[in-house]
Order: structure tokens, then C-alpha cells, then sequence
């Protein structure tokens, strides 16, 4: 495990329910700001709009590089026999990572055309992101079993991932505990 997956494997829900929160206020307050304060809002928005998707980006990448290390981890401590292969979970990661500036900048395009040309490039960026989604979910309930699970048994890890914003508190302890019983593992060895 690289330095990165461990910070995010070991570290307590609210600290990652700040970080991907936090990033996202910092893109919000200059557009509340702009918007209050300015007699004509749409002076000064494009240096406002420039805060706010970069901070929306940089939140998704948190989001994302979290997914990844639960992943990461997750399919590690699997059993081999029944372990998904993560091939295609690192590529709706990256794919993930990549789209998401690629259409922020394309999406502030008024060309329709191109607009139309990228809808197969956007369905792929929400089939990777629910894929993403499977393969953590997945792989927590076949660490925590030990056995093979079907979409019943990962259902209720799915959606609180999905809905990150309440899943953290629930799916970030179940992964301290697969942590701590690794390295405890680790440690008898």
C-alpha cells in the first residue's frame, strides 16, 4: 500500500467528510460572495466561475483518489479465489479523474454540436463512476465475509457511497476496522 492509499485507508470519516466538503466551500463562498455583494452579479463571474470549477474539480478528484484507495485496499486484503480483477476499476478511476476538467471545459461550450459529440464520452463517465462505486462496495462485503456477494448483500454499502455526503460516516469505519485487523495480522506475523 503507497503512501496515499494509507492516508486515506486510515484516516477517520469526518476527516475525509471535511476534506472533499472543505474543498467544495472554498469554490462556493466567492460565488455566494459575488452574488450578494455585487450590484450587477455578472461582473467579476468568470474569475468567480474560473474558483468554482477548480475547487469542484479538485473535490472530485478527492472523491475519486478516496474510491481509489478503498479499492486498492479493499481488493488486497479479498481472498485471492474470489477477488474481482481491478484492471477495469483503475480505468474508471482514471477515466473519472481525466473527465472531470475535460467537461467542465467543454461544457462551457456554446457549440452544440460538440455538445452532442461528447454525450457517448459522458455516459462512459457515469457507467465508470457507478463502476466504481460496485467495486467498493463489492469488495467491503467480500472482506468483511470472506464469501462471494451478490448485489443484495453490497447493495447498502452502493448507495452510501453514492451518497457520499451520509456514507462516509458508515462506510469510512467498517474500513478502519478491515485496516486495523490487517495490520494486526501483520503484526503477528
Amino acid at each position: 500500500m503507497n503512501w496515499i492509499e494509507s492516508i486515506f485507508v486510515r484516516a477517520r470519516h469526518w476527516q475525509i467528510f471535511l476534506l472533499v466538503v472543505a474543498v467544495l466551500a472554498v469554490g462556493e463562498f466567492p460565488v455566494i460572495g459575488n452574488f450578494t455583494a455585487a450590484v450587477n452579479p455578472q461582473e467579476g463571474y468568470a474569475g468567480v466561475f474560473v474558483v468554482t470549477e477548480v475547487a469542484t474539480a479538485v473535490a472530485a478528484w478527492c472523491f475519486l483518489l478516496w474510491l481509489w484507495s478503498l479499492g486498492s485496499f479493499l481488493n488486497s486484503i479479498v481472498p485471492t479465489a474470489i477477488r474481482p480483477g481491478n484492471k477495469f476499476f483503475l480505468f474508471a478511476v482514471l477515466y473519472s479523474a481525466l473527465y472531470v476538467p475535460v467537461s467542465m471545459a467543454i461544457f462551457q461550450s456554446i457549440n452544440p454540436k460538440l455538445f452532442v459529440a461528447t454525450v457517448p464520452l459522458s455516459l462512459l463517465a457515469v457507467f465508470c463512476m457507478f463502476y466504481n462505486l460496485y467495486f467498493v462496495a463489492k469488495n467491503l462485503v467480500i472482506a468483511e465475509t470472506g464469501r462471494s456477494a451478490s448485489f443484495s448483500n453490497y447493495a447498502g454499502p452502493f448507495f452510501l457511497l453514492w451518497f457520499f455526503l451520509i456514507g462516509v460516516w458508515f462506510i469510512q469505519p467498517r474500513i478502519n476496522r478491515r485496516y486495523a485487523e490487517k495490520r494486526g495480522a501483520e503484526a503477528t506475523i
